[in-house]
C-alpha cells in the first residue's frame, strides 16, 4: 500500500492545478493501477537463439553473445589462446591447412602455406615439400597410410600427383603404371584402402587402391589378375558434369561421397560387393574441410546450419536455426571444422572480420567467438589449435587474451516485453553473484528500457559468496540487459541474475 500511495502522489502532483485544483488527464478516466514488484530472472545460461523473435525466447538464451563460455550453466568469459610453437611459420603466403603427422619419430606439425610444405620438428619450421610451378586452387587434403611398414602423411592438392612424407622427407606418391599418379584432390582411407577423388578430368570419378598385401600395395590402383577383390579401380559416381564429387569422409561402416548438389555412399568391403547408393538428405553444399567426425556421427557445416549425418541420412540439426542470423551474412563456403572435448568447431568469414562458431555436443548449445583471424584449426589430444593471423600455431582455450590480444565479450538478453504490453517496467536492481578473475576487474552492465539506455559499471568482488546489487533506472515496457567485460578483463557469474523491477499499467 505504501507502494500505491507513493505513486498516487507522483499522480497527483502531475495533475493538480497551480490553484489547487485537480486538471483533467489526457483520458478522463484514465487511473494508475497500483505497483507490483517483480523479478525477471535467468537461472542459467546456455547460448546464441537466433530462430525466433526476441520477445518469445527463453531467458537462458542470447540472440547476441561474443566470446563467453556457459559450459557449466555458468556465464565467464572465455579463454583465448596463447602460442603453442614460439616461431612463426615462414612466408607470407595464405595459409591453405595444418594437420598433425603422427610419424615414427613423434609427432609432427605440417602447414601447407602457398606451395609449400612446411614441418615442425626438431624445435624448427623445415621446408619439406613445394608444389613445382605453385597452386592455384588452394584446395590441401591430408590421409595418413602405411606403406610397406612405414607410415606415412598423404598430400593431395587437386592440381599436381600426391606427395608422401614419411617424417623424414617427401617425395611423389604412386606412377603412371599404377594409375595412381592422378592429380586428385580428396582423400579417405576405408576398408584397409586409399579412396581418392577430384580429379578435374574426371570430377564424377571415385578411385581406390589395391588391398594391401603381399606385394600390393596402396600405390597401385590397377586391376590385379586373378582377383577382383583385392584389386583398385574406379566408378563414376553420379552423371551429371555440373554435381561434381567435392568431400570424402570415411565412417567405420561406409564411405560418404559428397557432390556438390547430392550425397552418396558406398558400402561394402571389396570391389565384388562394393554398392554406390544416393542418400535422402536435404542439405546445401559443405566444404571437405568442414567435415568433422566425432563418435560415428558426421558433421558439416552449410550456408543454412550445422548439419550432421546419421548413419542413414543427413539433414540440418533440429537446433541448426539457432544460429540463422549469423550465418545469413557469413561465407562458410571454405569454413574449417574440428572436434575437441565433446565440442565442434567451425571457422567462417564476413564483414566484421569472422571467427569460429562453437558448438557444444552435450548441451546443444552454440556460441560465438570472435577478435582474430583464422588460418586453419586442427585438433588432436582433445585440444582445438588454431593458426592466427601472425602465422603461429596456438592453443586455443588457453589464457587470457588472443595472443595478447584482449578479449572482448558480451552477453545480451532478449528485449522483452514479458508478453504484458500495457505493462510499465520500472527498472530497480541488478542482483548475481560473481567473481572477478584477477584485481580491479569491471564488469559493465547496460540496461535498455524502451528507448532509454542507462550504462553501470560495477567493481567485481574477488569471492564469489558475495551477492552484487546494482541500482538500475529507467521505465518502459520492454528491456533488455547487455553485459559485458572490461578491456579484457575475466569474470564469472555464479547462479545466474535477479532483474528487479515494478511495473503497473494505466486503464481507462
Amino acid at each position: 500500500r505504501s507502494v500505491s500511495r507513493g505513486l498516487g502522489d507522483v499522480y497527483k502532483r502531475q495533475h493538480t492545478a497551480p490553484s489547487g485544483r485537480r486538471n483533467e488527464p489526457a483520458h478522463s478516466e484514465q487511473v494508475v493501477k497500483p505497483m507490483a514488484r517483480k523479478i525477471y530472472r535467468i537461472d542459467e545460461f546456455m547460448g546464441l537463439d537466433q530462430s525466433m523473435g526476441e520477445n518469445g525466447m527463453a531467458a537462458s538464451y542470447s540472440p547476441d553473445a561474443c566470446n563467453m563460455d556457459t559450459a557449466d550453466g555458468e556465464l565467464t568469459v572465455a579463454k583465448g589462446y596463447t602460442r603453442y610453437i614460439t616461431s612463426a611459420i615462414p612466408g607470407t603466403e595464405a595459409i591453405r591447412r595444418m594437420f598433425l603427422f603422427h610419424s615414427g619419430s613423434g609427432d609432427q606439425v605440417i602447414v601447407v602455406t602457398g606451395s609449400s610444405v612446411y614441418a615442425y620438428r626438431e624445435g624448427v619450421w623445415v621446408l619439406i615439400y613445394t608444389f613445382t610451378g605453385g597452386l592455384t586452387g588452394g584446395r590441401v587434403d591430408f590421409t595418413e597410410a602405411r606403406i610397406d611398414a612405414t607410415d606415412y602423411l598423404l598430400i593431395a592438392s587437386g592440381e599436381q600427383q600426391i606427395v608422401k612424407y614419411n617424417g623424414t622427407k617427401s617425395e611423389l606418391f604412386g606412377s603412371s603404371d599404377g594409375l595412381s599418379d592422378k592429380p586428385v584432390s580428396y582423400l579417405a582411407a576405408y576398408r584397409s584402402r586409399l579412396f581418392a577423388a577430384g580429379d578435374s578430368s574426371c570430377p564424377n570419378r571415385l578411385y581406390w587402391s589395391k588391398l594391401p598385401g603381399g606385394s600390393r600395395t596402396i600405390e597401385s590402383w590397377g586391376e590385379e589378375s586373378g582377383s577382383v577383390n583385392v584389386s583398385g579401380g574406379h566408378t563414376e559416381i553420379g552423371a551429371s558434369a555440373g554435381d561434381p564429387i567435392v568431400g570424402l569422409a570415411a565412417l567405420s561402416n561406409q564411405l560418404l561421397i559428397f557432390k556438390k548438389r547430392s550425397l552418396y555412399r558406398l558400402i561394402g568391403d571389396k570391389p565384388s560387393n562394393f554398392t554406390v547408393e544416393r542418400i535422402d538428405s536435404d542439405v546445401e553444399t559443405a566444404a571437405y574441410t568442414s567435415l568433422v567426425m566425432s563418435g560415428d556421427m558426421l558433421y558439416f557445416m552449410t550456408k543454412g546450419g550445422l548439419c550432421r549425418f546419421n548413419g542413414v541420412s543427413a539433414a540440418l540439426m533440429s537446433d541448426a536455426r539457432r544460429i540463422k542470423k549469423l550465418l545469413s551474412g557469413a561465407d562458410v563456403s571454405l569454413s574449417k571444422g574440428a572436434a575437441a572435448r565433446s565440442k565442434l568447431y567451425y571457422s567462417f568469414d564476413d564483414a566484421k572480420g569472422g571467427g569460429i562458431i562453437e558448438y557444444d555436443l552435450v548441451r546443444h548449445t552454440y556460441m560465438l567467438r570472435r577478435g582474430f583471424d583464422v588460418g586453419d584449426i586442427a585438433s588432436w589430444d582433445g585440444r582445438l589449435y588454431i593458426v592466427n593471423s601472425g602465422r603461429y600455431v596456438c592453443l586455443f582455450d588457453d589464457g587470457k587474451s588472443y595472443d595478447g590480444k584482449n578479449i572482448e565479450a558480451w552477453w545480451r538478453t532478449p528485449e522483452t516485453d514479458l508478453f504484458d504490453k500495457s505493462g510499465v517496467k520500472a527498472m530497480r536492481s541488478l542482483c548475481f553473484r560473481g567473481h572477478a578473475q584477477g584485481a580491479a576487474t569491471a564488469m559493465n552492465a547496460e540496461v535498455s528500457v524502451g528507448s532509454a539506455r542507462a550504462a553501470t559499471r560495477v567493481l567485481l568482488p574477488t569471492e564469489e559468496s558475495e551477492v552484487v546489487e546494482v541500482p538500475l533506472k529507467n521505465e518502459g515496457r520492454t528491456f533488455s540487459l547487455r553485459i559485458a567485460n572490461e578491456a579484457g578483463g575475466c569474470f564469472t557469474l555464479r547462479g545466474g541474475i535477479e532483474l528487479s523491477f515494478e511495473t503497473w499499467r494505466r486503464v481507462e
